[in-house]
């Protein structure tokens, strides 16, 4: 057992899956869930996500070895001050968030006795809530860590092991790099999933769409069901990437549409197979 006493704050597909996940280990003695919602508290109890549940974030913590965040970024940054003066002497605190330059910058706000470790498991669903937790969700994901100079090495090894015995691939990151990465790998491709639903929604046709739409459409827009709240945060909160990740994108985009409107079939077989190839390079790396 890595953490006798865990608590995980925002219980819902991340957190709870992961209190799942690691009860299932044996890696985790009691779990502490907290949420705002009775329900969501209700439902963990039954799931055997938590075995005690709660609504306070201050006594939540108190006497945990591990806090585990997995609320929308806009409020992990909120609940990292608010945890401070509450948490032991060598308490481990990560997170779940999809961004991590702004979350470590704030984490600084934590005692020094505490330890911080940003975190970001690469799994998850388009369905949200404790309702669609599940044990085996990291199975076979890689999960970023994102230690800084100043995270003791005790506190990596410790996370790293927890994400192997639950399934995932731990890889270690900086906070930068992390953000310009998944940029171009998750941020932008559901940018442009809500661009392309935004778009569909404009067609003369729309009520009709439904019997035209296959595989295609559902592989590209599976992911605009992804609540907008969590997604505006991981937006705004990693804004610089993501907009030099678009201006390269449009950039590309406008090549392949003057090959399309030039009608030049060569320059068009060119520019797919060189971007299948990529497709490729990035599958097998």
């Amino acid at each position: 057992m890595l953490f006798p006493r865990a608590t995980i704050i925002g219980i819902g597909l991340i957190g709870g899956s992961f209190a799942l996940a690691t009860k299932r280990a044996g890696l985790v003695g009691e779990v502490i869930g907290v949420a705002r919602s009775e329900s969501t508290r209700s439902l963990a109890l039954q799931r055997g996500a938590a075995d005690r549940v709660t609504a306070d974030v201050a006594e939540a913590v108190r006497g945990a070895d591990l806090v585990y965040l997995a609320t929308p970024i806009s409020a992990i940054l909120s609940l990292l001050p608010q945890i401070g003066p509450h948490l032991a002497p060598a308490t481990l605190v990560t997170d779940a968030g999809s961004t991590k330059v702004e979350i470590v910058t704030a984490a600084r706000a934590l005692p020094s006795s505490v330890f911080f470790l940003g975190g970001h498991p690469m799994a998850g669903s388009e369905q949200a809530g404790i309702v669609a937790a599940r044990a085996d969700l990291f199975e076979g994901s890689t999960y970023l860590l994102t230690p800084t100079t100043d995270t003791p090495e005790e506190a990596v090894l410790r996370l790293a092991e927890l994400a192997r015995e639950i399934g995932a691939r731990p890889v270690l990151v900086d906070p930068e790099t992390h953000d310009r990465l998944v940029a171009v790998t998750s941020h932008l491709p559901h940018l442009l999933a809500w661009a392309l639903c935004a778009a569909a929604a404009e067609t003369n046709s729309l009520d009709r769409l439904s019997s035209f739409t296959a595989g295609a459409w559902r592989d590209t827009t599976r992911i605009a069901d992804s609540p907008e709240e969590v997604w505006a945060d991981i937006f705004l909160t990693n804004r610089e990437h993501l907009m030099a990740t678009a201006l390269r994108f449009s950039e590309r985009w406008g090549d392949l549409l003057r090959l399309v409107a030039l009608g030049d079939r060569e320059g068009l077989i060119a520019f797919l197979r060189d971007s299948r190839e990529a497709h490729r390079r990035i599958g097998e790396a």
